[in-house]
């Protein structure tokens, strides 16, 4: 058994090598590919990490590194499964046996869901600790959050979130790049409707390249179903699923609407037996996966956070329009939620505020705010202005006023507008 593993592993070693390397596109995060730090990726299954590792490796054959001082494994290969932590020990033997010269050369080692091996952060710290590598691992983050893997690796690491294609990215994706004042040129009418296309289709880079509008509908049902029987009940062992996929329906159906778990418990528990606290783990569970963000009320008072309803934003568009088969008359919650999502990947601070008016978002960076409010119907209303004075009325810190339209653009009375294909291409930067 032992010499069937290793030679499965030696098998993939050389298929590794040998093969061309697939065609990639760019993506804006930038990690480190010299650091003495174990490098992790994690984030939503499907946003595109296996792709970002050969991004990566491109880069390194680019600086001469030799593609055989570069292995990478994928431990979703059916060819590799079940294994075990101590079966790791023979995908080091057999790399090793085929190039021993790189045991003092070095090599870049490059992980791919390792997180579906059972301990595998043993192995890790290893290797990490005894031999001469570069690594790099990746993880769903149902499995591999950004706090477990500190907590498994022990300052070893330095974690990178990779979310859906942000807009950059996604025009990208589709053969375009916007260049300086593009928008006085034909080619806006190609980035606006690409606009729409994002907005309703949203960021997952499979669903960006595949053209056929019933095919991306059904890649992103399988994602949906991935998410309730994989990442959800195979993780956290549930039992109801038939109550998990009507509480993902609930959220995602209502994205941008305000939510509370009393509110939603009383609303089911006439006809489904479940108790409040089961409710909570649940909701809980799907928070972990970063598909669904609840954003409490902006307050310097947690208690005040944590006893106020919560903001409903979900991981992309295209998801919440597939589940909610809600897509032809609600453009501006779309554009809300996409704002939300953009503004959550940057790993911001992010709250709602809602006193006699709501205001959309309120971004917290140090001591400094920023109120933004998403309008981007052919008419302004007015309480979109007096939700964003309200604020700044009430807290001193507001660095900016954002009102984020269709197509308007403008700065008045403090208020900057700003048409939502604009903003998106700023934000990539800021």
């Amino acid at each position: 058994m032992e010499n069937i593993i290793k030679e499965n592993f030696k098998l993939l070693i050389k298929e590794f090598h040998s093969q061309d390397m697939p065609q990639t596109f760019e993506r804006d995060l930038e990690v480190p590919l010299l650091s003495n730090k174990i490098i992790t990726i994690f984030g939503p299954r499907r946003s595109g990490k296996s792709f970002y590792f050969y991004t990566l490796i491109k880069k390194l054959l680019k600086k001469n590194i030799p593609k055989e001082r570069i292995l990478y494994i994928n431990f979703e290969d059916d060819r590799l499964l079940p294994l075990s932590f101590k079966d790791l020990n023979f995908l080091l033997e057999a790399y090793f046996e085929l190039y021993p010269e790189n045991k003092e050369k070095g090599a870049y080692f490059f992980l791919d869901e390792i997180q579906n091996i059972k301990e595998w952060e043993i192995f890790i710290r290893r290797i990490y600790d005894k031999e001469k590598v570069k690594i790099f691992i990746t993880g769903s983050s149902s499995k591999l959050l950004s706090k477990e893997i500190s907590t498994h690796l022990r300052g070893r690491t330095i974690s990178y979130a990779l979310y859906p294609l942000n807009f950059i990215e996604f025009l990208r994706f589709n053969g375009e790049k916007p260049e300086k004042h593009f928008e006085y040129s034909n080619r806006r009418f190609k980035i606006k409707k690409l606009l729409d296309e994002y907005l309703r289709f949203g960021g997952f880079p499979e669903v960006a390249l595949e053209k056929d509008i019933k095919l991306k509908n059904k890649i992103l049902s399988e994602y949906f179903n991935m998410l309730i029987y994989k990442d959800l009940a195979e993780k956290f062992y549930v039992n109801n699923t038939v109550l998990l996929k009507e509480l993902l329906r609930f959220l995602f159906t209502n994205t941008t609407s305000l939510f509370s778990v009393n509110s939603y418990f009383k609303s089911i528990k006439q006809n489904i037996s479940i108790s409040r606290q089961t409710l909570s783990d649940y909701l809980s569970y799907i928070q972990e996966t970063d598909y669904i963000i609840l954003l409490p009320l902006f307050s310097y008072s947690l208690k005040v956070q944590k006893i106020n309803h919560k903001k409903i934003v979900c991981l992309d568009n295209g998801l919440r329009n597939v589940v909610s088969f809600k897509f032809s008359d609600d453009e501006g919650k779309m554009a809300e939620n996409l704002v939300g999502s953009i503004l959550n990947s940057k790993e911001k601070e992010l709250f709602y505020w809602k006193n006699k008016h709501e205001t959309d978002f309120i971004v917290k960076e140090n001591s400094n705010l920023q109120a933004i409010n998403v309008s981007i119907g052919n008419v302004i209303e007015k309480r979109e202005k007096d939700s964003l004075f309200e604020f700044k009325n009430k807290f001193k810190k507001v660095k900016n006023l954002i009102l984020i339209t269709k197509d308007i653009e403008k700065t008045v009375e403090g208020i900057k507008y700003i048409p939502l294909w604009k903003w998106l291409l700023k934000e990539k930067s800021s």
